[in-house]
């Protein structure tokens, strides 16, 4: 279970939990982009065409595989080698330790995944490294059988850590990361000296929907990295951006630095798409359509929501689970 699955859940629990979600979806009109066009628009030029042969399959690899590429890059312009924290693909990686018995006997199947995180961290102190968009590639692989639940059986070792990648993957993401460098890593959303947080998470948020991380955020705005090729907006990534919003103003409540749980303070300010394949970004200003009065009603609604099935919650067990259960609580004994 994760944010994304709730959304797209069928049970009555989840179908609940989006009506919530629904009542403070942002409307299609509010966004607004940096280039002036109309969002969501066929004003929209595509700059990087797909034209993957496996489309299926390679276009998720490659979504995944541009993110860290992008966050890869954002860490170079500011030489933070944090940006390796809390990636997905190390649990990508765990999973093999804990399914494959070889991974106890063999020193050659760890070598790969440590002498990628020594690459990139050569790369982030301005080494140019040849290898960059493999290792991204790899990452992605790992992290595909974290969020798809690929089955043990059908896991492949030698697909997710040796065998290269396609030459057409490749070549989209170089595509890709040309139009990234122009659009994107320009002063008006990113300098060296701007507040970033890399693969944020949502404290208490994300382990009551049982997984919820985002892509990054940049002095206010959280930003999800897309590479469709429709420019259109999907009532899923809307309802998932503005998830992403209210768990973290959820993990605002309930944080505290007695109870530990996995959380960046963060003030989200805008949520953003970043449309990779045409260079777009489109803004909502969250703090001036959701006044605190009504994200308030909200939090009470969630908090009612997982008043007795609480996600993940309970396996926190390094972080002040009675602590976190207090605040819930507390919010939803609101008066709003």
């Amino acid at each position: 279970m994760s944010l994304t699955s709730k959304i797209n859940g069928k049970t009555k629990r989840d179908k609940e939990f989006r009506e919530i979600l629904l009542s403070i979806e942002p409307n299609k009109e509010d966004y607004y982009t940096l280039s002036k066009k109309i969002p969501f628009s066929d004003e929209y030029s595509t700059l990087v065409q797909n034209v993957l042969p496996n489309p299926q399959h390679q276009s998720s690899l490659v979504g995944i595989a541009f993110d860290y590429l992008a966050r890869f890059k954002i860490a170079q312009l500011l030489k933070r080698v944090d940006v390796l924290n809390g990636m997905v693909s190390l649990n990508g990686f765990k999973k093999l330790w804990r399914i494959t018995p070889e991974f106890f006997n063999n020193k050659s199947m760890n070598e790969p995944y440590l002498s990628w995180m020594d690459e990139i961290r050569q790369f982030i102190n301005d080494d140019s490294i040849s290898t960059l968009y493999e290792i991204a590639v790899h990452l992605a692989k790992l992290e595909q059988i974290v969020r798809t639940g690929v089955k043990n059986e059908d896991i492949n070792v030698d697909y997710l850590l040796f065998e290269p990648a396609p030459e057409e993957v490749i070549n989209d993401l170089d595509n890709l990361i040309a139009v990234f460098e122009e659009k994107f890593m320009i002063p008006e959303i990113i300098n060296k000296k701007s507040e970033v947080v890399f693969n944020p998470k949502f404290g208490v948020g994300s382990a009551l929907v049982s997984g919820a991380d985002a892509d990054i955020f940049i002095d206010g705005t959280l930003y999800d990295f897309k590479t469709t090729k429709d420019q259109t907006l999907a009532k899923k990534d809307n309802l998932q951006l503005i998830g992403y919003f209210i768990l973290n103003e959820l993990a605002i409540e309930t944080s505290s630095d007695l109870l530990d749980f996995q959380y960046e303070y963060m003030i989200i300010k805008r949520i953003a798409f970043y449309k990779a394949r045409f260079g777009e970004i489109e803004y909502y200003d969250a703090d001036k359509h959701l006044p605190y009065e009504d994200v308030k009603q909200k939090l009470k609604e969630i908090a009612e929501h997982f008043k007795e099935k609480q996600g993940s919650l309970n396996l926190m067990w390094k972080s002040d689970i009675d602590g976190a259960k207090e605040k819930l609580e507390q919010i939803r004994n609101w008066d709003v």
